[in-house]
């Protein structure tokens, strides 16, 4: 198969292997494992001819991050014949089609995703790219940093298809072997554009104030700080003015991070991918020296995580018990997002210099039937899948407060724990928690649940 050679003249090369959907799939045989990145980068064109045609495939994997736009392939129970789907993560179209048992969840982290890939024979890439520079090299777009270092380029890869976007994607600076993939490395090249999708990140809850009011006080000049899309990110960015010059260090880029970074609030961005961002932040992240996507294995994973000094991780859970372990991926059974890069900083950032994790949810939750439930609980119901160990947790938040858990005893985690629970819920916690081998009513003696 294709192997990069940069003494071939390039454009002949690319004009003898530019070809069509049907040739593309065509490379695809029978026991073939494909990955198609994430998000913007998926080549949906690509999979809406593979759903059209999937009477011509079987035993074929698909191995991807997530997709942010609906796909065929995605919502048709009888592509289990043909095809077997598995993602890293899991956003609305995942979690449609999980329920219609469509897509299986890797349930891995981002950190060990190369891996992953391994595991399963990940022999094909099938890529979006942006058109080729003069030299014949195609930048592989920002929503393709975070994994082309890690899979596109493993010697595991043996055939690669490239899916040529002059509309959905948008380079980014960086080097070679990370942000590009040369012409010559490609077996087909098809013209595949898509319209860049952009999403708003949702405005901040009450809950997410209240959440983010907890936390500011942890937060310094200077300090790193790691946080998700949505409202609570939203939240402690808007609140990153009363702070003073600090740096993102992120799995994702936020569109906000843009504003703050041109008001001096921000002074670097280094993230992973973008977080469904418009065109403007994309035009701005091309020109603008403080912004950088960096792979995976830079910006994800705890060993990289631990050098940077005053790293403040905010991550987010649904469910915790009295001592500390945390359900972040899935309700009860139920599968939700995924670990993504949560692991590794959480983990990385309890080893690094002046490092601060914090694992926040809302104390309750109100069920379809209307009925209350508290999301801390005396023990994990069955069934229930922990993301995040007890030993790698710092502080538990919710708009209660801040329970400091990290290297505690098993009796202060239960008493940090049930002071931040919803205080409907503080003295049932108590009656239950006391009837397990964990802490004895004498331990609570003198012990108020409601006292600040």
């Amino acid at each position: 198969m294709a192997k990069r050679d940069l003494g071939i003249d390039w454009k002949t090369y690319y004009d003898a292997h530019h070809g069509t959907m049907e040739d593309a799939a065509a490379l695809i045989k029978p026991g073939d494992c494909i990955w198609l990145s994430n998000a913007m980068a998926t080549p949906y064109n690509f999979l809406e001819y593979l759903h059209e045609h999937m009477e011509a495939f079987h035993d074929v994997m698909l191995y991807y991050d997530c997709m942010n736009l609906p796909c065929s392939i995605a919502m048709d129970p009888e592509v289990k014949k043909h095809f077997r789907l598995t993602s890293a993560f899991n956003l609305p179209v995942e979690r449609i089609a999980i329920g219609m048992n469509v897509i299986e969840s890797t349930g891995t982290c981002y950190d060990l995703l190369p891996q992953g890939l391994e595991t399963y024979h990940c022999n094909t890439a099938a890529i979006q790219l942006c058109p080729p520079d003069k030299d014949g090299w195609c930048n592989v777009g920002a929503y393709q940093v975070s994994t082309h270092a890690i899979s596109t380029q493993m010697p595991f890869h043996e055939k690669k298809i490239g899916f040529i976007d002059p509309t959905g994607q948008y380079p980014v600076p960086g080097g070679r072997e990370t942000h590009y993939i040369h012409v010559s490395e490609l077996d087909c090249i098809v013209d595949s554009p898509l319209e860049l999708q952009a999403f708003p990140a949702a405005g901040p809850t009450d809950m997410d104030v209240k959440i983010a009011a907890n936390i500011m006080p942890y937060i310094h000049e200077g300090d790193k700080i790691q946080i998700g899309f949505g409202g609570l990110g939203e939240e402690i960015l808007r609140n990153l003015h009363g702070v003073g010059h600090v740096e993102i260090f992120s799995e994702v880029a936020c569109e906000s991070m843009m504003d703050l970074c041109k008001q001096g609030v921000i002074t670097k961005i280094t993230c992973s991918s973008p977080a469904a961002c418009t065109k403007e932040f994309f035009e701005w992240a091309e020109r603008d020296e403080r912004i950088h996507f960096l792979p995976q294995n830079v910006t994800i994973d705890p060993l990289s995580v631990m050098q940077q000094d005053n790293i403040v991780a905010i991550n987010a859970t649904f469910m915790v018990d009295l001592i500390g372990q945390c359900c972040s991926e899935a309700q009860g059974l139920k599968p939700y997002s995924a670990p993504g890069g949560s692991f590794a900083y959480i983990y990385g950032a309890i080893r690094a210099k002046g490092g601060r994790s914090f694992i926040c949810l809302r104390s309750a939750y109100t069920d379809k039937k209307g009925e209350k439930h508290s999301n801390i609980v005396p023990w994990l119901p069955a069934g229930c899948i922990v993301t995040t160990p007890k030993v790698y947790v710092m502080y538990i938040v919710s708009e209660y407060g801040v329970a400091d858990v990290f290297l505690k005893t098993l009796k202060d985690r239960i008493k940090a724990l049930i002071k931040i629970a919803h205080p409907d819920y503080r003295k049932q916690l108590m009656e239950q928690i006391v009837t397990t081998p964990l802490i004895k009513e004498d331990d609570l003696e003198g012990y108020d649940p409601f006292a600040e």
